[in-house]
Formats: structure tokens, C-alpha cells, sequence
């Protein structure tokens, strides 16, 4: 016998109802099966949100009603209609339609008598929440029942439960016999049926309609096979197997193929959403296998769940976390060495209903930490006050509460006699700064859990899951550019491979182009020959069809590298976003498009969950634009910005001093690299304009490029046109006025700097004069210097100072970037 149980995310559609079907055959061709199902998908929500509503006299519950009955009217008619072969299939169909009508009748009636009487006990609130399981058994039996012998199956004529409404404990003397007793008789009379039981319901021996509390459906499959001696339990859910943690929030999360009972108790209590807590206890009562499986991936092996412990050489099995908890720390002097205190203290919270969930005492004795729900809190606090009244009054005892805390729970069978295995997990949430407020490791070893704050959960959760799984994380490159600082990109990742490596990054670049050619490789491309396959691949570049073909490779985890300048790249942006490649780029023009543009892009980026990363916009290497969304990220305001932006007019401005003609200087500038390919770009302010506007649409300014005011060092007769070799001789008849400007401020004991300015949401660029002692006075050769004012950095700014210009510093910026990709990456 096999029992196989179906949640709602199966039964969410006709169609996940039909692929049900489809499993529950396959299986009864092997032996015989025991369906048991809950109600479709967010049906027991709407169910209760009914009765709430008609407790309140709200008329909206007739509307929430008829929403329900639609949807389960359209199912019948979908699962039922097509093909009628016979009449008698026809007829089947009204049937089953009339006799869910007539269920459907019976909730509306339910929820009248709530409405009329304006209250709504929990005996009423368990006959409406009854109706979902009632409705969803009956109409996937039906729907069995078109191909092959079946039956809905009603829980309440066997599972006997107290009276304790909406969480009713089960009586398993009487269950277990009743539930024996009914299967035998139903097997007996058709061997092939398929029964289809309602899950989450039973009723009192008296008979009234209970269920057994939240996600108990999967209590319900445990009880039915233990029952009948089941030779496994599946679980039918919507993800391949139990995870090493929970994947929405640990993207390196993997199903776990087996693991034992206890280790699947422990992490199911500590908030693992695969299986219902008290699911495993009848199952290991009677030894019973649990499968877990995926409806939706029915290949999958899913997770088997045994007495069997299998040593995959792993010391943790699965990491995972409760929240909305509270820490209460009992302290004191009245505590130490006095006898009974903690059984003083747990006794109290047990008879007000308070549930701990963790424990830890110092052995001091001086203080005895627990955690309890935060709804509980309150009730927990004030049932301490009452038990140790006398010790509060007396001052020998106090009680501190803190709030918004969660557990995070490390299991494995493999952590028992294992040196170590703390160290790993308080290493790992101490290279985070992650506070650890208590701490419990029981005798068994296999499970050690710790209190921290809520809002360091998903961090600690992914440092911990790192620090035990840790495997290498794979990224393919797409560079686009191979010169001055496309080539210093390909140098540094060649250099540094061994040590990416050692770190558990494997990255490759699987494609090359530059203005002419492009090659690709999905297997790699050799960096020590990138030159020769390039000028020998006979594809001509074309941004479209290079980025087709680098999507066509389906590689995971890819990114475009694009080391060119100016927007023709930029443009074809959107094709390598749907092609699945996050962005990397040096490239100031797509920060810096049109407003309606940059936030079409933006917004494709986020719509496809492409990461676009672009340090190397602002300041080559040096971190100003993660500097800048580390400040907004951490609540801070920024007031103002200014600072030197451009690496070549820093380098022009720190090196003119009137000695030398400053045409002469702007063209060693672009022999060394200093100047994009037309120093004008620089000279004219446009770079500077560029930088700000990026900076300002990271801090929430919706900023076009014509709005930064712009002081233009290139004169009028000299801005139009394609640039030549011949602007330089042009330029040389304006250094007198130029030499006059910096002999004039050195009159005045300062200095010329050309400086871009953000504040109070206007941008600026310009040449201004600063005294020699102004820290932006200050920079040397190339440097640039940002400084930002903040709310948190009023009187003193932070500054942030260094070489803002060449290949080697830019493609650090860029190289940067690639390691923030990594870590961002899922294994």
C-alpha cells in the first residue's frame, strides 16, 4: 500500500488536477494507492476570510462565497467535459455537478447562520474550513473516476479527534482501528479503487467536524498510512525534494536526496516548509518511509526520509530558521543556586499557553534565556511577573524582552562527535557581523541553533549555508573591446585565475569582439591566444547576432563585458538583456541615455533579473558609486557631492602651471592614455556632466544630460566637427588665455580645478579656484577626489581619493565589478 498525499499548489488548476491524475495512476498500477488531498490551492484562506466576513455582518462574504463556488464549478466543468463516449458519461457529469451544488449549498447555509447569529465559533470556523478538503476530494475522485475505479473518501467517518477546535489532537487508539476497518471494507469490496480522502479534517467521536490544525494534510497522510501500514508516504508538493535551505532565500540551495527522521523533525520544526511538524511522528512510530516529490517535476527522485542514515561526508544536512520570535532573558540574583526556578518558569508559560520554542541557561545560573512567539510575548512576560512577584518586588529578579529575533537551526546527523561544527557556524556569522544573542546545542548533537536579529536573517542563513556547501560558483564572460582597458581586463583575469579559483570562482570568457570581428566559445576561449583567435574568426561583429549567439549557448550564469566607449553598444543593450546576460560595463552611456530610455532599460533589467553593474563609471577603480549606494542603502541622506570627476583634467590641472602650454599637456595626456580617443570628450566638461548625471540618478534625481549646467574648456569654433590630429594645433592658440587664468589664481594663492557639483537636486560643472589647503587642491597626477556630504557626514564630508583615469585602474573597476557579480550568483 502507498499513500500518496497532493497539496494545494497541486491541485491549483485543472491542469496540475489532470498531471495528478496522471501520478496517482502510474502509481496503482504498481500496487495499490491511498490519495489524500487538501483543498486547491488558497481555497482554506478564502474559506475562513468568508466566516470572518460574515461574523461582521460584512455582506461581502456572499461575494467571496460565490468566487469559491465559481471556482470550483469551472474545475468541474473543465476536468468533466470532452469526449462523452457514452450517455452514461454524461449523466456521470450532472451528477457530480449536482452533488457539488449540493455541498456548495450546504457551506452557503453555514455561512448564513454565521452572518445571522454575528459570531462565529471555532466549531463553526472548522465546518466552513471542512468544505475545502470535502470540495477537493470529491472532484478529483471524480475525475479518476472517468479512467478508472474511485472513491471520495470523507476523513471524518474514521479520524477521531478531541474537541479542541482547529487544532484537535488525535485519539489513535480509535483512529487507527476505525481507519483499518473502513479501508479493508472498501478494498474488499473493489481491490483496484482509488480512495481520495479528504486531508486536514476528522471529527469528535460524537461527530462533529474538527481539523487538525494548519498544513495538516500531510498530518492526515501519515496518520492514514501508519493506519494501514503503508509501505512509504509521499508527499506531492511543488519543489524536487527538501532543500539544504529555504531557495527563496539561499539561491545555492539543493534538494537533499535522504536523510533521516530526526533530521527531518528538526528542520521542519525550525520553520522548513516541506513537510508539517507533527507529519513525521506516526510515520516513525511505524517506520514508514516519507517521500517527498514534485508534481510538477514527477522525474525527480525527490527526498526519501528514513530511519536510514546515509554518510554523504557532509556535516550539516539542511540549514534553516523560525522568525518572529522574542528573546526573554530571566535574570538576577534571586536565581542562583536556588532549586526549581526553570521549572517555576516553564511551568507558568505551560499553563498560560505559551509555547517556548528554545532554551538556553548559563551555568552561572544567573540567567535563563527562552524564546517564544511574538504574539506570545506579552502573555509570556506577564506570567512571569505573576509566578516571581516576590522576587520582583524584592529586586532580586528581572525580565528583558528583546523583540524581532529569529532562530536559525543548523542540522545533520554528520555533526555528531564532529570537532568543529559550532566553530564553522559562529565563524561564519562572525565574518559577518552577525550577532549571536543565545545560543543551544542539544546532547544529541545533531542540531545547533542560535538567536540573532530578524533583520540579519537571510544574511546569516546564506553565510551559514556558504560556509557548509561551499562549491565553486561558475560565470562566462561576453567582452566586448580589447584596448587600452578591454585588454587590461583580459590580462587581469588570465593573472588572477589561479587565485579565482582557490576562492571557488571558475570564470571564463566564452566570447570576444571588437569593432571588426567577434569569436565564440562555450567551452572557453584559451587567453593566452584571445589575439589570434580574434583576428582569425570569420564573424563579423554585429551586437545583435553576437549577443544571439552567446544566448544560444544557455549558459547559466553569463555577462557582457563592454569595454567600449560611446553608445553603439549601449543600443543593442536589449538584446543581450533577452539573451540573458547581466551587464558589466565601464560605458558611461547607458547610465547617461534620456530619461525614458535609461528607465525602459532599468526596467527591462529588473523585469529579467539581470544584475547591471558600472563602477568604473564614476572614478575608474576607485569606489564612488558603491561608496554612494552603500550611504542610501544604510538610511543616509546626501546632501551634496563635489568633487574632481575627471581623471584627465585632475591630471591636466595638477600639472599646468603656465611653464608649459596646456595644448602640450592635453596631448601628453592622450598619449598616455589620459583622454577618451577625442580629448574632447574631457576638455568639454561633457565627461564631467556624464558622471554627475549618473551619480544623481543614483540618488533618486531624474536628471537628463541637458540639465547639468556645463563650463566647456573646448572654445565654440573647435567643438563641431570629427576629431583629428589637427585639433591640437587649433587648440594651441588659445593657451595665452588659459595661462593667464592660472597665473591669476596663484596670485591669489590658489589653485585651478575643474569640478562637478550636486546639490539640492541641480548638477554643475566648471573650473574653479580653490586655496592650496582645500582637500580638493590636494589631488596628485590623475586623482580624482569626491567628496560627499551627508546627513551622518555634516561638518567633516567623506572623501574618497584616488587615480581616476587609465587602463589599468578602469579595468580594476571593471574587474571589481565581476567579483560583485560572482558573489551575487548563485553555486
Amino acid at each position: 500500500m502507498r499513500v500518496l498525499k497532493f497539496g494545494g499548489s497541486s491541485l491549483a488548476t485543472p491542469a496540475t488536477i489532470r498531471e495528478v491524475g496522471r501520478i496517482v495512476l502510474a502509481a496503482r498500477r504498481r500496487e495499490p494507492v491511498i490519495a489524500v488531498v487538501s483543498a486547491f490551492q488558497g481555497v482554506t484562506n478564502q474559506l475562513l476570510e468568508c466566516a470572518r466576513l460574515a461574523e461582521r455582518a460584512d455582506d461581502a462574504y456572499e461575494e467571496a462565497f460565490e468566487h469559491i463556488a465559481k471556482r470550483h464549478r469551472a474545475a468541474v466543468s473543465q476536468l468533466l467535459s470532452g469526449r462523452p463516449k457514452a450517455p452514461r458519461r454524461t449523466r456521470g457529469a450532472m451528477r457530480v455537478r449536482a452533488q457539488v451544488d449540493a455541498l456548495l449549498a450546504e457551506l452557503r447555509s453555514t455561512l448564513q447562520g454565521i452572518h445571522l447569529l454575528r459570531h462565529c465559533p471555532l466549531r463553526a470556523l472548522d465546518m466552513t474550513a471542512s468544505f475545502g478538503e470535502r470540495l477537493s476530494a470529491f472532484i478529483v475522485a471524480a475525475f479518476l473516476e472517468r479512467t478508472h475505479a474511485a472513491a471520495f473518501v470523507d476523513a471524518r467517518d474514521f479520524l477521531v479527534t478531541d474537541d479542541q477546535f482547529t487544532h484537535a489532537a488525535v485519539d489513535f487508539p480509535a483512529t487507527n482501528r476505525r481507519t483499518r476497518a473502513y479501508f479493508s471494507r472498501l478494498f474488499a469490496r473493489s481491490p483496484q479503487i482509488v480512495p481520495v480522502v479528504t486531508g486536514f479534517i476528522g471529527a469528535t467521536a460524537d461527530g462533529q467536524t474538527t481539523t487538525i490544525g494548519r498544513n495538516g494534510s500531510d498530518y492526515s497522510a501519515a496518520i492514514v498510512g501508519a493506519a494501514v501500514g503503508a509501505s512509504v508516504i509521499e508527499i506531492w508538493t511543488d519543489v524536487d525534494g527538501v532543500l539544504s535551505a529555504d531557495p527563496r532565500v539561499v539561491p545555492a540551495a539543493f534538494v537533499l536526496p535522504q536523510m533521516t527522521y530526526e533530521e527531518a523533525m528538526e528542520l521542519s520544526y525550525f520553520g522548513a516548509k516541506v513537510l508539517h511538524s507533527a507529519t513525521i511522528a506516526p510515520a516513525v512510530a511505524k517506520r514508514i518511509p516519507i517521500l517527498i516529490k514534485n508534481t510538477f517535476n514527477p522525474g525527480a527522485p525527490g527526498t526519501l526520509i528514513s530511519r536510514k542514515a546515509v554518510d554523504d561526508g557532509k556535516l550539516a544536512k539542511g540549514i534553516t530558521s523560525v522568525a518572529d520570535l522574542a528573546l526573554l532573558t530571566l535574570r538576577g540574583p534571586g536565581m542562583v543556586g536556588v532549586p526549581g526556578v526553570a521549572g517555576r518558569v516553564f511551568g507558568t508559560l505551560a499553563s498560560k499557553g505559551v509555547n517556548v520554542v528554545l532554551i538556553s541557561q548559563a551555568s552561572s545560573e544567573h540567567t535563563i534565556c527562552f524564546s517564544v512567539r511574538t504574539s506570545d510575548a506579552s502573555r509570556a512576560v506577564e506570567a512571569i511577573r505573576q509566578e516571581f512577584q516576590f522576587e520582583f518586588h524584592a529586586d532580586s529578579m528581572q525580565v528583558d524582552v528583546r523583540h524581532d529575533q529569529a532562530i536559525l537551526a543548523v542540522v545533520g546527523e554528520g555533526m555528531k562527535g564532529r570537532p568543529g561544527v559550532a566553530g564553522k557556524v559562529f565563524d561564519s556569522l562572525g565574518r559577518q557581523n552577525i550577532n549571536i544573542s543565545a545560543i543551544a546545542q542539544g546532547a544529541s548533537e545533531r542540531n545547533i541553533s542560535c538567536v540573532i536579529d530578524a533583520s540579519q536573517q537571510v544574511r546569516a542563513l546564506n553565510a551559514i549555508h556558504q560556509g557548509f556547501f561551499k562549491t565553486n560558483k561558475h560565470l562566462a564572460l561576453a567582452i566586448i573591446g580589447v584596448g587600452n582597458v578591454g585588454g587590461a581586463v583580459l590580462r587581469q583575469l588570465a593573472q588572477q585565475r589561479a587565485y579565482l579559483l582557490s576562492k571557488g570562482f571558475d570564470v571564463t570568457v566564452v566570447g570576444l569582439a571588437d569593432s571588426k570581428r567577434f569569436v565564440a566559445d562555450a567551452k572557453g576561449l584559451d587567453l593566452r591566444g584571445w589575439k589570434e583567435a580574434l583576428r582569425a574568426s570569420p564573424d563579423r561583429m554585429d551586437a545583435k547576432t553576437f549577443a544571439h549567439r552567446i544566448g544560444a549557448m544557455e549558459i547559466t550564469n553569463v555577462a557582457l563585458v563592454d569595454c567600449t566607449v560611446g553608445p553603439t553598444i549601449v543600443d543593442a543593450y536589449p538584446a543581450f538583456i533577452e539573451a540573458n546576460l547581466h551587464v558589466v560595463t565601464p560605458n558611461k552611456w547607458a547610465n547617461a541615455l534620456p530619461w525614458r530610455r535609461y528607465e525602459a532599460l532599468m526596467g527591462m533589467l529588473e523585469r529579467r533579473k539581470r544584475h547591471f553593474l558600472f563602477e568604473a563609471n564614476v572614478g575608474a577603480g576607485l569606489p564612488i558609486v558603491s561608496t554612494l549606494r552603500d550611504l542610501i542603502a544604510s538610511g543616509d541622506e546626501i546632501v551634496r557631492i563635489e568633487g574632481i570627476l575627471s581623471g584627465t583634467l585632475s591630471y591636466l590641472f595638477n600639472t599646468f602651471d603656465g611653464s608649459v602650454p596646456f595644448s602640450r599637456l592635453v596631448g601628453d595626456a592622450l598619449a598616455l592614455g589620459f583622454t577618451e580617443p577625442d580629448p574632447r570628450e574631457d576638455l568639454s566638461g561633457q565627461d564631467v556632466a556624464r558622471k554627475l548625471l549618473i551619480l544623481g540618478r543614483q540618488i533618486g534625481l531624474r536628471l537628463d544630460l541637458d540639465q547639468v549646467e556645463v563650463d566647456s574648456l573646448v572654445p565654440k569654433p573647435l567643438s563641431r566637427g570629427a576629431y583629428s590630429s589637427a585639433f591640437l594645433a587649433a587648440f594651441a592658440r588659445y593657451d595665452a588665455a588659459m595661462a593667464e587664468r592660472v597665473t591669476a589664481a596663484a596670485l591669489r594663492g590658489n589653485v585651478l580645478r575643474y569640478v562637478g557639483t550636486l546639490e539640492h537636486g541641480k548638477a554643475s560643472a566648471g573650473l574653479k579656484e580653490y586655496p592650496r589647503t582645500h582637500p580638493i587642491a590636494s589631488a596628485k597626477g590623475s586623482d580624482n577626489v569626491i567628496a560627499f556630504s551627508t546627513k551622518r557626514y555634516a561638518k567633516t564630508p567623506l572623501v574618497v581619493q584616488g587615480p581616476g583615469a587609465g587602463a589599468d585602474v578602469t579595468a580594476m573597476g571593471v574587474f571589481s565589478d565581476i567579483l560583485k557579480l560572482l558573489n551575487y550568483l548563485p553555486h
